[in-house]
Order: C-alpha cells, then sequence, then structure tokens
C-alpha cells in the first residue's frame, strides 16, 4: 500500500507543485484569488490521480518500473520545456491526458485575476491628472522594491525588469497626458462656443481615460506579477490618496437625452 499509493502520490504532489512554480513563475498568482488555488489544487490532484491509477492498475501489468517514478513522471508532466523529446510520447500523452487542458486553465484564470486586479487598482482615477500621479508613483513603488540580486534572480533579470517597469510607467504618462490635452480642448471648445457638451464630447473623453487606464494598468501587471502580495496594501494606499484628488469634468458623465428631450444644460 505505502509504496504503490502514497509514496508515488507523495512524490507526484511535490514534483507537481515545484513544477506549477517553475512554470507559473512571473505569469500570475497561483495563490491569488479561491479560483486561481481551486484551479491549482485541481491540477495536482489530477496529476496524483494518474500517478495512482498508473501505479496500482496498469503498471503491475506493463513493467517493472518501480511505482514511486511514475509519481515522479506524472508530476514533472507540468513543468515548463522547450521541446518534448521524440521517445516516449505516446506514454507522455497516456499518463497527462486531460491535464493540459486543466494547465490551460490555469492559465487563464491567472490572466483573469490579474486584469481583475489591474481594474481594481485603477478605480476611482476618474482624470488624467490622477492618473498620471499614480502611474509615477506606483512607478517609483515599484522601483524601490525590486532589491538586490540574490538567489534565484540575476541583476540582468533585475534590470530587465526595471527597464521594462520605466518603459511601461513613459506608455501610462503619455496616454494620461493625451486624456488630459482631450479634457482641456474639449473645455475650451465649450466656453468659446459657449455651445454645451454633447455625447461625442463625453465618448471622446472617455475613451481617452479609457486608454489612460488600460496602459497604467499594464504597468500594474508587473507589480502582480513579480512583486508579493504584502506590497498590494502600499499600492492601494497610493491609489486611495490620489483618487482623493480627483476631479472629473462635470460634463463627461452627463447621461444622454432620451429622444425628443434637450441636452443637460451641464458644461
Amino acid at each position: 500500500m505505502t509504496s504503490t499509493v502514497v509514496l508515488p502520490a507523495a512524490a507526484c504532489t511535490a514534483a507537481s507543485w515545484i513544477g506549477l512554480v517553475i512554470r507559473f513563475y512571473g505569469r500570475g498568482r497561483l495563490s491569488g484569488t479561491w479560483r486561481s488555488r481551486g484551479c491549482f489544487a485541481l491540477v495536482i490532484a489530477a496529476t496524483t490521480g494518474v500517478t495512482v491509477l498508473t501505479s496500482t492498475v496498469l503498471l503491475p501489468h506493463a513493467s517493472q518500473l518501480p511505482p514511486v517514478a511514475v509519481g515522479l513522471v506524472a508530476g514533472s508532466a507540468v513543468a515548463p520545456r522547450q521541446k518534448a523529446p521524440s521517445s516516449g510520447r505516446a506514454v507522455t500523452a497516456l499518463l497527462t491526458f486531460g491535464i493540459s487542458y486543466l494547465l490551460g486553465e490555469l492559465s487563464r484564470r491567472l490572466a483573469n485575476d490579474r486584469a481583475d486586479w489591474g481594474e481594481e487598482m485603477t478605480r476611482g482615477l476618474t482624470d488624467g491628472y490622477v492618473l498620471r500621479e499614480f502611474a509615477c508613483a506606483a512607478r517609483d513603488h515599484m522601483l524601490a522594491r525590486l532589491g538586490e540580486p540574490g538567489f534565484g534572480v540575476s541583476a540582468k533579470a533585475l534590470a530587465k525588469r526595471r527597464a521594462e517597469i520605466e518603459t511601461r510607467c513613459a506608455e501610462a504618462v503619455k496616454a494620461a497626458e493625451k486624456s488630459i490635452k482631450t479634457d482641456t480642448d474639449i473645455e475650451k471648445s465649450l466656453r468659446d462656443t459657449g455651445r454645451l457638451a454633447t455625447q461625442q464630447d463625453r465618448t471622446q473623453s472617455r475613451m481617452k481615460l479609457g486608454e489612460a487606464r488600460h496602459y497604467c494598468q499594464l504597468m500594474l501587471h508587473l507589480a502582480h506579477d513579480h512583486g508579493p502580495r504584502s506590497n498590494d496594501h502600499g499600492l492601494r494606499s497610493l491609489r486611495a490618496g490620489i483618487a482623493a484628488r480627483a476631479e472629473p469634468p462635470a460634463w463627461r458623465d452627463v447621461p444622454q437625452p432620451r429622444s425628443g428631450e434637450p441636452e443637460s444644460s451641464v458644461r
């Protein structure tokens, strides 16, 4: 019982855990939400189940390979690899049937979690000025926590991450300034002509603000992928303080009038 079930299952669980951590390093948080934790546990459970089934049912009738080796083989199936070897593909496909689908679901779940987190972090940033300020503050927050080269992180990797943070921050700042310019131009036109803001003005303003939010979220993805969850509190505090100073144009959120009704007088 121990040699055919417990040891193979334990070996598979350990190998799967390590393989998933390596596979998704820098691509999200395996324990970020209960959904990602569920997918993570499901992949490990699937590989362990394949191991137990193989070592107790198939292996005794197929070869003299030790059962614990089956656990290591099945668990290592989740680890990343550049190219699968030509030999043994049929055996690997049999052992990992369905696991590739679960890995895809886990990858999609991590991407969704990261997108949801980025949207949450930019909530309340309702004009280009606060978006620009938050992008620069978040950049400084991330750069200050990069640390020094050490175990598992090389100087080259840190330099690449630093350059990526700077690049994405510059993109976010540029998009925020476009949003500021769009709102400024619209407000100048409203003052000069005495007209009311049209639905086209509001749509154009929202589109530029949405684009600025998008680039800010792309920069924050780096904090989500590489930073620990303990850093989230600092970013949320920064966001809350900056969002409190937001002053979106009053005319942007005026609802579109129904057919036959005049435009609102809010400018």
